[in-house]
């Protein structure tokens, strides 16, 4: 049988059922206190019935060697005697001669499980959202977590919203010897500050002696801490009747003062519990001493903001310094509002620096040029730094003086750029400023810097550089030195043109700051993108000055955190600026073996100053359990964390950008893994491709992955503009924002779709609903086959939504949509200012319910919209390309189809040879080898 014909099979895999729907019954997942879950053969087991109706997955056509046998008797399971540990949940794609891929629970399980979803990512999105809409998380009873893309409600019962931290692992291995039998790391997905259900703050924990004084001459107590891993209380202490309490991390035993001891029950739990929220709830914040201020003793700064705008000639003549200028407003107007104690500063600069005075009692704007750009210095102090409320006047006149200079004085504008000498001095401003407490420089770019420190030679990208990592000693030495005095970079690129981005965004990548790119900007409407995303990254800012800890439980510990701020180690990482959107990935790795049974506890602690000048930290806590059983590691593994970590491992290994190999690296890796799975879990004989349910969609994301911009081939280009955005977002972008980048959503509108379907389900309008039977309508591959001629669909992909339609769509539909006239060709249809319009037709609710559905999953206040139009947009090929992922691409990287038929082939390949790793029943002879990604 050809691989051609076998894709096909492939490619007609369904959800759909013959027999009638099983109506969805909701289940708790009760689990017992200790977070170890027995799913061994011989424990009760429970009705094999599969839940939400979702039946064995089977092709419409069955081939044997090519000749289509008889489908009538639909779905026959293999005729083999069960192996005693197949798991639940299993994924199986039958071998060449019968394509058919089902899901079996496994015989045996006391462990309840009525999550199990679609293999295909599109399906599978909607049945999780659809599990999770009239149930809460309970962390304490619920172990399998709701997808990234999917809204819910969650109940902290001790244990932290998996949002803010997740486990790649629920069931940790008890030693390195059966973690590497898996091939999966070991590691945990933090952040701290993601938006969560029930929209409420973070309880702020303090004792009766937490109390400042009106005076100003209290001080705030020191939180309760473990005297030798200094690991915070929180709810896996236990405490003893004689004042003790045993730390859950170190489990060593301390006394405790009387004043953090209350009265002890016959269960060993403290009295009140309602009072002492620090061991209730998984997630909290203590108030902490001035001792622990960024400069110990003086008390913390409010943030100080720097506005330093890119007014050369180029900049000036696409229209980018203007929207500069109205982006400036924007954010300056929301601080005065939100963020009162707050100071701003601007500066402008070509090929010279630019300060100006906002004193309140000037009566005109004024300007200091410095032409020194090879020793920079600050011209004046006072008056540098401002309120913006006191001083809104004289800043308004300011940004009118720079906007007549870039649309007025044309003759007076340089091509030069002293990029580098404008990020000096404007941390030599915060540092004078605030004594080297920090701030946030928000900077636009649009050439390459030229002249005065950090001048690049390169003219072009001429692919002699085959690496993408920061050579430049000036880039590193400056995004170093700003790291250390907690200054955080936000970088507007607003130019297509090569800039050699890999070495002018490094301040920014190392402070953990933000880049946004606009590649072809065009006035009216990259003005008001841009005015957005400046404000929305503003308003995202939760935090400053802060530093990181995870702490896990005894036998582990930190291998490294994925961050090239501490060059990929296990230095604590600091963080000058902390976001909703920030996230870090970090890999573990064993110290000792673990005893089989027990809990296994993680801390992620953060120490920084809210926006408001409080000196806080962030408890996060979350728990796992020990298990010697290869089968229950693999149940409960978490495949967005695991799908992270790889993903940053690659990244960090891209000194030579061999992109073939690398993707060689990958399809071996995800080989490996599932040959563990099926050599040492399946236990089956038969020829079919097995996946584990939980990592059932792994190998799609990895694919997509492989076709990213920045896997491209670099015979033309290795650090071009593209390649080098493409591996930054991989470093900024949140769980949700990364999960809609691999595989972005496609929801199609031209379908019959009920009253209910796209409405919200809940009264916050966070949760979207669909029907169970419109699932199979609305679940759109990503491939062009999918798009149907005449469609309409609304395609997300973590950034941008974009609507697909073509000149076969219905124009009555275009009308309800978006309220254009059905005689306008498409390619004279636009949409004002990149967004919805507002027409009160029910396609038109349904979208905008939509896109503030996304909004919410990512964490932003709106998302621009783009039209996609076959044959009109002129980015519609290159677009395309990345959006529709399962397609083969221009550099004959396999469509997922082939792409899971060379996978089954490799699979069979490395089981005839006995080719993977045994797992004994003690580990204590084999080496214990430390995490590397060759071992994944």
């Amino acid at each position: 049988m050809s691989q051609d014909q076998l894709a096909g099979d492939f490619a007609s895999l369904n959800l759909e059922q013959n027999g009638p729907q099983i109506p969805h019954v909701h289940k708790k997942h009760k689990r017992p206190n200790r977070a170890y879950f027995d799913i061994r053969p011989g424990s009760p087991s429970r009705s094999a019935t599969p839940v939400m109706g979702v039946p064995p997955f089977n092709t419409a056509d069955s081939f044997n060697n090519g000749v289509p046998t008889d489908i009538s008797r639909g779905f026959t399971p293999v005729t083999q005697s069960p192996h005693p540990n197949m798991p639940m949940g299993t994924a199986h794609m039958e071998d060449t001669n019968s394509p058919v891929y089902q899901q079996q629970q496994m015989p045996g399980s006391s462990y309840e499980d009525d999550s199990t979803t679609s293999h295909i990512i599109a399906t599978q999105r909607w049945e999780d959202q659809n599990q999770h809409l009239q149930t809460t998380f309970e962390t304490a009873n619920n172990s399998i977590l709701p997808l990234p893309s999917t809204e819910f409600y969650c109940m902290d019962q001790g244990s932290c919203d998996p949002r803010l931290m997740r486990l790649s692992m629920y069931n940790v291995p008890e030693d390195e010897h059966l973690r590497s039998a898996t091939k999966l790391p070991l590691g945990l997905t933090v952040q701290p500050f993601a938006p969560i259900l029930p929209s409420e703050v973070i309880p702020v924990v303090g004792s009766t002696d937490n109390i400042i004084l009106d005076d100003g001459s209290g001080e705030v107590k020191e939180p309760l801490r473990c005297k030798r891993c200094r690991t915070y209380i929180n709810p896996g202490f236990k405490f003893g009747y004689d004042s003790s309490a045993i730390c859950n991390i170190c489990h060593v035993k301390m006394q405790i003062s009387m004043d953090d001891f209350n009265s002890i029950d016959p269960t060993g739990q403290r009295g009140n519990p309602a009072d002492k929220l620090e061991i209730t709830k998984g997630c909290v914040d203590f108030l902490v001493p001035k001792i622990y201020n960024a400069v110990q003793n003086v008390d913390p700064v409010p943030l100080h903001y720097i506005f330093v705008i890119d007014v050369t000639l180029l900049a000036n003549e696409n229209g980018s310094s203007v929207a500069m200028i109205e982006a400036i407003k924007g954010s300056i107007e929301y601080i005065k509002e939100n963020q009162q104690n707050c100071k701003v500063a601007i500066m402008s600069f070509d090929n010279k620096l630019r300060f100006y005075n906002l004193r309140p009692d000037l009566e005109a704007a004024q300007e200091y040029i410095v032409n020194e750009v090879n020793d920079v210095f600050l011209p004046l102090y006072n008056g540098l730094f401002v309120n913006p409320l006191e001083s809104e006047n004289i800043i308004n006149d300011t940004l009118k003086k720079i906007y007549e200079f870039v649309v007025g004085d044309k003759y007076s504008h340089a091509p030069q750029s002293c990029y580098g000498a404008a990020l000096e001095a404007a941390s030599m401003a915060l540092d004078t400023a605030t004594n080297k407490q920090g701030g946030k420089i928000i900077c636009s770019l649009n050439s390459l810097p030229t002249v005065g420190n950090g001048n690049l030679s390169l003219k072009k990208d001429d692919a002699i550089k085959t690496h993408l990592k920061c050579d430049n000693e000036f880039y590193n030495k400056i995004s170093a030195k700003m790291l250390r005095s907690y200054i955080s970079l936000d970088l507007y690129v607003t130019n297509g043109g090569f800039i050699d981005m890999i070495t002018v965004t490094k301040p920014a990548e190392i402070t953990s700051g933000v880049v946004k790119y606009y590649p072809n900007i065009i006035a009216n409407e990259d003005e008001y993108l841009l005015g957005k995303d400046m404000v929305d990254e503003i308003s995202k800012i939760e935090g400053y000055q802060a530093l990181l800890k995870v702490r896990p439980s005894s036998g582990l510990s930190v291998e490294s955190y994925y961050l090239d701020s501490v060059e990929y180690g296990d230095r604590d990482p600091m963080i000058p600026v902390v976001t909703k959107d920030t996230t870090i990935d970090v890999l573990l790795k064993y110290d000792n073996k673990l005893k089989v049974g027990t809990d296994v506890h993680f801390q992620t602690a953060l120490l920084y100053t809210d926006i408001h000048g409080v000196r806080k930290v962030r408890s996060i806590n979350c728990d796992g359990g020990v298990s010697n059983n290869i089968i229950d590691v693999f149940k409960l593994i978490n495949q967005d964390v695991v799908m992270r970590i790889i993903i940053k491992d690659i990244i960090r290994t891209l000194d030579v950008c061999d992109f073939v190999n690398i993707r060689k690296v990958i399809d071996e890796k995800i080989v490996d893994v599932l040959t563990q799975y099926r050599a040492l879990v399946s236990g089956t004989s038969s020829t079919q491709l097995i996946l584990p349910d939980a990592l059932k969609t792994l190998p799609l994301y990895l694919l997509s992955f492989e076709k990213s911009n920045l896997m491209k081939p670099n015979n033309q280009s290795a650090r071009g503009n593209d390649r080098c955005f493409d591996l930054l977002k991989y470093g900024m972008f949140s769980p949700s924002k990364l999960n809609f980048k691999l595989y972005p959503q496609i929801i199609p509108f031209h379908i019959l779709l009920e009253q209910e379907d796209l409405s919200f389900y809940d009264a916050n309008e966070t949760m979207l609903q669909v029907k169970p039977t419109t699932i199979p309508n609305i679940s759109v591959r990503n491939s062009h086959t999918s798009l149907e001629n005449g469609g309409c669909y609304f395609i997300f992909n973590g950034e941008t939504v974009y609507l697909w339609f073509n000149e076969n769509t219905n124009r009555m539909l275009l009308y309800d949509l978006l309220a254009v006239d059905p005689s306008l060709p498409i390619n004279q249809i636009s949409l004002f200012f990149g967004s919805l319009p507002e027409t009160g037709t029910d396609i038109n609710i349904k979208a905008a319910n939509v896109i503030k559905y996304w909004c919410h999953i990512t964490s932003q206040t709106s998302l621009p919209l783009l039209l996609l139009r076959p044959h009109v947009d002129q980015y519609y090929s290159s677009v395309s390309a990345e959006l529709l992922c399962e397609d083969k691409t221009m550099n004959m990287i396999e469509s997922y189809n082939n792409y899971l038929v060379q996978l089954h082939r490799r699979i069979q390949e490395k089981i005839a040879k006995d080719d993977y790793v045994k797992v004994t029943q003690s580990g204590k002879n084999h080496e214990q080898f430390h995490q590397k990604f060759v071992q994944f």
